[in-house]
């Protein structure tokens, strides 16, 4: 018969290594990082800057953000619309609480009048993007966050620009 403080030890070695996996799992999966040299510190928000010390995307741009992005200033540069008309497009592509803030925007004090090209990805998680998008009065800086499946703008202003 097997002695029973083997076995036990056995099995506390099992559960302490899965419990050790676990745990660098989780905190890996949760803080995801692009290792670009031993001497490059992370940015505050996760991200890692890239020689020209601005933030990569450290997941994948979902191409649906980016579309969110593009549509919502496409829809916000008509300053000839009356109010009540752009704001019903847009409000559609922001969440609960920009919808708010944009309620009572004059669309005639929107500098921009169009998009001028496609949307550059600035920063990239699974529930975040900001992207800047080109118009004809600068490039809007655009936060657009995951909400349940759909890309939804949270914010967007003028983007600095270097």
């Amino acid at each position: 018969m097997a002695d029973p403080r083997g076995s036990a030890a056995v099995v506390l070695s099992v559960l302490v290594l899965i419990a050790g996996c676990s745990s660098t799992t989780a905190r890996s999966s949760a803080t995801p990082q692009r290792v670009t040299g031993a001497a490059a510190p992370a940015a505050p928000d996760g991200q890692q800057p890239d020689a020209g010390g601005r933030a990569e995307p450290s997941a994948p741009t979902a191409n649906g953000a980016l579309y969110a992005a593009q549509t919502y200033v496409r829809l916000w540069a008509r300053p000839t619309m009356n109010q009540r008309a752009w704001y019903a497009t847009v409000r559609r592509w922001v969440t609960p609480a920009y919808a708010q803030l944009l309620a009572d925007t004059d669309p005639s004090n929107v500098p921009a009048h169009g998009v001028t090209g496609p949307p550059r990805p600035v920063t990239s998680t699974a529930a975040v993007v900001v992207a800047d998008v080109p118009t004809d009065a600068g490039p809007i800086r655009v936060t657009v966050i995951n909400t349940g499946g759909r890309w939804l703008v949270s914010s967007a202003g003028p983007a600095a620009v270097p």
